[in-house]
């Protein structure tokens, strides 16, 4: 007889099993391995490449018909992508430098406004330098803005998306490459050329009028009306919103736009009415499947939504057709329209979310039908036949149940390396969050779309309505604040995070300035920006690493430095303020302080000579600090420098102290030295740089730079007497951020992020 080896047979029944799995969900593994192609086209990755054609040799091993459509469709993925991505590359550079431009586009998005400016996506038709192609604005404009589906005649400036200058920074360029944007223009002047088409005037009043049914009778700007309009239309609150915060760290953001699972609820809801109604189900459906992808369309047609549009109209057409209806085939269905029609778009986060969070819930709720068969209300040898109406309905309820925390543990898991990746976040509080939000937010959506119904009607009725409607939205807010203060609700996980003490200088717009000083065991940031640069630039840069700072250095009440100290205060778990006066004029300032007394974080004033301590190799020295109270001088004359010591190093922040200043701190101490200084630009008297190099002797500088306004440039005199002496300067308008980072031999490592200049001073131990 034949030797055989005892696991042959299990490894030929094991690869059997696995090719009959392929054979059932060949769709799923057609979209897989389209979608693999695809990513290892736009990344050019030879290991994604050969998964791609291993899956296609299963599939012959499965069927030779699927392998023969399975290799048709990889290789035409991935040659429709790299079309795509060469005709945008080749887009992009006719526009490097800039270039003025006369065209005509199509507004193909709804202007989004911000007081008297406005932004939008359009679709050039026609311009003054080349012809035969069609390209994607991101356009600029002041004034009246154009409407959605409007043609217009415009000139302005075609410019290329400026790459981020900071590491962590949100990276615009290639989130508008994904987008297929090959250039953003500020608008000199525009003029319609003819009014939108019929459907896009209608798309425009019926969203208007849909806003207003759902929010009349609410105070305007109310946050009972901030979340209604997100949740049911995607209109998100500001960044800073207090509204937002308890949704981002219960991990139920999402509820804010627009996304599969509204879309799900509002078909559910609709196929509740209509079956009250006694409407036929095969009518039903007829009437249900327009009315999903209106709902879709009017609240601004995200992907996500488009996506759960197409899959409900293809789960509900199995029904027409006497089908049995297969979740993961309609996702594959549409993963693979979309690859055809736009696979940029699958490089997303909210698409990746979308389509992997649907796929997770898939598979979790087919391995799961076993076990929730077993975990059945009544007792399995009690006939259904002989059950009461109370447990019947039990055991319908407990199942729906069980059902609902299999899709809310399935959404975690399928999100979480996401979350991680994308917003260094995890969340295992959402699993509890999304089961109470779920009926809350079915409610909402319920409540509103009865309102949109009744309100042409009875507008009394309509505003009745939506006060319900607030009190849900106020249950709402209740229930994510309460699942957010729970320990353990949500962790910053970050792979960013130094294992070496770390200083990091941004480079912001416009002269602004804030630093992150990243040491064993405690992390401060000194200044802040504006606003807008810390919600845009250093708040993402501080979750990429991990940071979350106890302690905020002020150098000056000035809003480029600290207008987002307010935004700060709300959004970091500060400790304390070190600020070098106690009152200024500047609304900035006024606001931090009433935000830090509410919230009962001290505001200590900085005097000379005073150690502030973040570890001990780690500490803050204030070496100048003018008088707290006098209120009368400029910003920029108010100035505290600090002399920072970093493991033997010393590093000297003069921030945008003056000529005044340093003579100040020349007679104060006369004997001051430092290894790197970094330096900024006195709106009036700025400082000799020769001077500063004779006072403190720096081995680096590292000098803060922007091109507007011109009085925050690095004068060229600066770089010529920097030559001469042969010190290291990293300037900001190349290297964007300045990362000072401490070696394993104790030396200090000085790199920029963008051009990666490097300097090494040597141990000062």
């Amino acid at each position: 007889m034949r030797d055989t080896s005892s696991t042959s047979g299990a490894w030929s029944k094991s690869f059997a099993t696995h090719l009959r799995w392929i054979r059932r969900h060949r769709l799923a593994w057609l979209a897989l391995a389209g979608g693999i192609s695809v990513f290892a086209t736009d990344q050019r990755s030879i290991v994604a490449g050969l998964i791609a054609w291993v899956m296609i040799a299963l599939m012959f091993g499965a069927s030779r018909g699927l392998a023969l459509v399975g290799c048709g469709i990889t290789l035409t993925c991935s040659w429709l992508h790299h079309e795509r991505m060469e005709k945008l590359a080749e887009d992009r550079r006719r526009v490097e430098g800039g270039v003025w431009m006369d065209f005509r586009a199509q507004v193909i998005e709804s202007p989004r406004l911000d007081q008297d400016a406005w932004r939008c996506l359009a679709k050039v038709t026609q311009n003054s330098r080349w012809s035969g192609r069609s390209e994607r604005l991101f356009l600029y404009g002041r004034g009246s803005a154009p409407q959605w589906g409007q043609i217009i005649e415009a000139h302005g400036r075609w410019e290329p998306i400026a790459p981020p200058r900071n590491e962590g920074e949100f990276d615009r360029a290639a989130h508008m490459r994904r987008l297929g944007v090959m250039a953003e223009c500020s608008i000199a002047q525009w003029q319609p050329l003819a009014q939108p088409h019929a459907f896009w005037r209608w798309t425009a009043a019926t969203q208007h009028s849909f806003e207003r049914a759902i929010t009349r009778g609410l105070e305007t700007g109310s946050d009972e009306a901030k979340v209604i309009l997100a949740m049911v239309m995607g209109k998100q609150p500001a960044y800073d919103d207090d509204v937002v915060e308890p949704f981002r760290q219960t991990g139920t953001l999402h509820l804010f736009s627009v996304s599969g699972q509204h879309v799900n609820l509002v078909a559910l809801i609709l196929w509740g009415v209509l079956r009250i109604c006694r409407i036929p189900r095969r009518t039903a459906i007829f009437l249900l499947i327009p009315a999903i992808f209106c709902y879709a369309w009017v609240t601004g047609a995200s992907p996500p939504a488009v996506r759960a549009a197409w899959m409900a109209a293809l789960f509900l057409a199995a029904f027409l057709a006497q089908r049995k209806a297969d979740l993961t085939a309609s996702l594959a269905v549409v993963f693979l329209t979309a690859l055809f029609i736009d696979s940029n778009l699958l490089f997303l986060p909210g698409v990746q979310l979308s389509y992997g969070i649907v796929a997770i819930i898939s598979i979790g709720l087919s391995l799961s039908h076993d076990l929730l068969e077993r975990m059945s209300w009544n007792d399995d040898y009690l006939p259904r036949e002989l059950q009461t109406s109370w447990q019947t309905r039990c055991g319908e309820i407990w199942q729906r149940f069980l059902q609902s925390l299999v899709i809310s543990t399935s959404a975690f898991i399928g999100s979480t390396p996401l979350t991680i990746s994308y917003f260094s976040l995890i969340t295992p509080v959402s699993i509890l969050t999304n089961l109470a939000l779920t009926p809350l937010v079915a409610g909402l959506l319920g409540v509103s779309l009865f309102a949109a119904v009744i309100a042409p009607f009875s507008q009394e009725a309509a505003e009745k309505s939506n006060q319900l409607n607030a009190r849900v939205a106020r249950a709402c807010m209740r229930c994510s604040r309460f699942f957010s203060d729970l320990p353990g609700a949500h962790a910053t996980i970050t792979t960013h995070k130094p294992t070496r003490d770390t200083i990091r200088i941004y480079d912001l717009p416009r002269g602004g300035g804030a630093a992150l000083i990243q040491a064993d065991g405690s992390d401060a940031l000194l200044d802040t920006g504006n606003a807008q640069a810390f919600r845009r630039i250093v708040l993402p840069s501080l979750r990429y690493f991990g940071s979350q700072p106890y302690t905020l250095f002020l150098s000056h009440p000035e809003a480029a430095h600290m207008g987002g100290a307010t935004l700060a205060l709300k959004q970091l778990p500060l400790r304390q303020i070190i600020s070098p006066v106690a009152l200024a004029k500047t609304p900035s300032f006024r606001s931090l302080t009433q935000e830090a007394d509410f919230d009962s974080v001290p505001i200590y004033h900085g005097q000379a000579d005073v150690r502030i301590t973040q570890n001990k190799n780690v500490f803050w020295e204030n070496v100048l600090s003018t008088d707290p109270w006098d209120i009368h001088r400029i910003a920029d004359d108010r100035h505290a420098i600090h002399l920072l010591h970093f493991h033997g190093f010393r590093l000297l922040f003069l921030h945008d102290a003056g000529a005044m200043d340093l003579a100040a701190l020349s007679r104060r101490l006369p004997d001051l030295r430092c290894d790197v200084m970094i330096m900024g630009r006195h709106s009036l008297h700025p400082v000799v740089l020769g001077d500063a190099i004779k006072m403190f002797t720096p081995a680096a500088i590292i000098a803060t730079h922007a091109d507007f306004p011109e009085s925050e440039r690095i004068p060229d005199a600066w770089l010529r007497r920097v030559e001469k002496t042969g010190i290291s300067i990293f300037h900001q308008g190349h290297t964007g951020m300045v990362t000072l980072e401490i070696t394993p031999d104790g030396s200090l490592s000085i790199e920029g992020f963008l051009n990666h200049a490097r300097c090494l001073l040597p141990s000062q131990r």
